[in-house]
């Protein structure tokens, strides 16, 4: 008996899929709010992905939306307030396309937007899907995006991103001269790796602190300026921590399976925005 005649295109297969981008998940609880999305930044547009990042920008008739990328990028002073005014990711809507590419590779995964002045929908607490460009979670693994470019790892601002991370992402330095309570310039080495906008913690660092200028060469500065005072006094001993991201609050890897399509399921524990 012949074989059957096939019709169609075959459709490779690249894994299990967690979904699109911006799924909510229908179990447990969900708080999803919706606003206009409104850009910070004067030029370009930064629309605002399905499944990604979002910040509330507060006024008086409840506030408004903004994607993280467009946040940090209208300015570096912003990367100080991301983590208070992180709101949670963009919820996925079916909407009507008015064009279509030309040319769409089978399995291509395609994501929607919400583009500026829209009615955007974010989900403030609860779990759903979102894309994961670097890091290898385990369940319950805290979730980091993106706020200074790095060539030798991952350059695009505004991208989720998990541990661990590589050296030049996330490092620790000790050695600076002895400050005293509320001293913003720290000097005494070279500050090698350090950039501005990359956020520091550490013994005495208020929390949200960003280097905001360094003195000489980006890289290997040799003093650098803090977007806050000391809030106590600092010896050669102190441990200051230099990150290119920002630590996302409260959510977190709901598993630690990220599919081919490198979706991952995350959790908002606690809603950060009201």
């Amino acid at each position: 008996m012949p074989n059957p005649i096939s019709f169609g295109q075959v459709i490779p297969v690249t894994g299990p899929n967690l979904g699109f981008p911006g799924t909510v998940s229908r179990q447990g609880e969900r708080v999803i709010t919706a606003r206009e999305l409104v850009q910070q930044t004067t030029t370009g547009t930064y629309n605002l992905n399905f499944g990604d990042p979002a910040v509330i920008i507060p006024n008086a008739t409840g506030g408004y939306w903004a994607s993280v990328l467009d946040f940090i990028t209208a300015s570096t002073a912003n990367i100080g307030l991301l983590a208070a005014q992180f709101a949670g990711f963009a919820v996925r809507e079916v909407q009507t396309s008015l064009s279509y590419p030309a040319t769409v590779a089978p399995g291509t995964l395609q994501v929607g937007y919400y583009n500026p002045t829209s009615i955007a929908e974010v989900c403030e607490r609860g779990s759903g899907t979102i894309v994961l460009t670097a890091g290898t979670p385990n369940a319950g693994s805290p979730i980091y995006t993106r706020v200074v470019a790095n060539s030798a790892t991952y350059t695009t601002l505004g991208d989720y991103e998990a541990g661990p991370f590589a050296a030049t992402d996330q490092f620790t330095l000790n050695g600076v001269t002895a400050a005293a309570a509320a001293a913003t310039t720290l000097t005494g080495i070279t500050f090698t790796g350090v950039y501005v906008g990359q956020v520091v913690s550490g013994a005495g660092v208020a929390p949200g602190t960003y280097v905001i200028s360094g003195t000489g060469t980006a890289g290997a500065y040799t003093s650098i300026v803090l977007s806050n005072g000391l809030t106590t006094a600092t010896t050669a001993t102190t441990v200051f921590t230099f990150s290119n991201l920002v630590q996302l609050p409260n959510v977190v890897a709901r598993t630690g399976y990220v599919d081919a399509n490198g979706i991952l399921e995350v959790t908002i524990k606690v809603r950060n925005a009201a």
